[in-house]
């Protein structure tokens, strides 16, 4: 038996939705906007906006995996999409409900899935082929990066290894 098991990773995404509204909970639209990780660093409310745009990269990379046969998947330049959609200037409340909202939609997605299913592959645009647990486990290890990121900006926490 391996340990990339679909529940383990269904069980991460899950949660990081959770940990993130309590990192944010009572945090400000105007200290999330001031709050910045290094001078040239995103803000609170960027972040929020690359996690909800991210996420909806995975779900429509998933989807692709599921419908089609090796399907080429899409990239994107995120510092591009963070001019085009204009993070600086966006809602913290609204990029979290959508995040939460198209988290909600991947899961739905992603249960019941039969080991055929999760097995299925794409090919990713940077690392080449990745399978539906492998996708499953990278969406819960970008949350944490950043979830750590929010709470380390907003000076809940420190970094222990540089």
């Amino acid at each position: 038996m391996t340990m990339m098991q679909p529940e383990k990773f269904l069980r991460t995404m899950r949660k990081t939705p959770v940990i993130l509204a309590a990192v944010l909970r009572g945090v400000t639209q105007d200290q999330a906007l001031a709050a910045t990780d290094g001078p040239d660093g995103w803000s609170v409310v960027e972040i929020m906006c690359h996690l909800r745009d991210y996420e909806e990269l995975f779900f429509r990379r998933a989807r692709m995996i599921l419908e089609s046969d090796n399907p080429k998947l899409p990239g994107y330049d995120q510092a591009e999409l963070a001019r085009e959609r204009d993070y600086a200037h966006q809602d913290l409340v609204s990029a979290f409900q959508e995040y939460v909202d198209t988290r909600q939609q991947y899961l739905n997605l992603l249960v019941g899935l039969d080991e055929t299913q999760w097995a299925r592959t794409g090919i990713h645009p940077e690392t080449g082929d990745i399978n539906m647990l492998e996708l499953a486990m990278n969406v819960g290890l970008h949350d944490v990066n950043h979830i750590e990121q929010i709470a380390r900006t907003l000076g809940l926490a420190q970094t222990l290894v540089n």
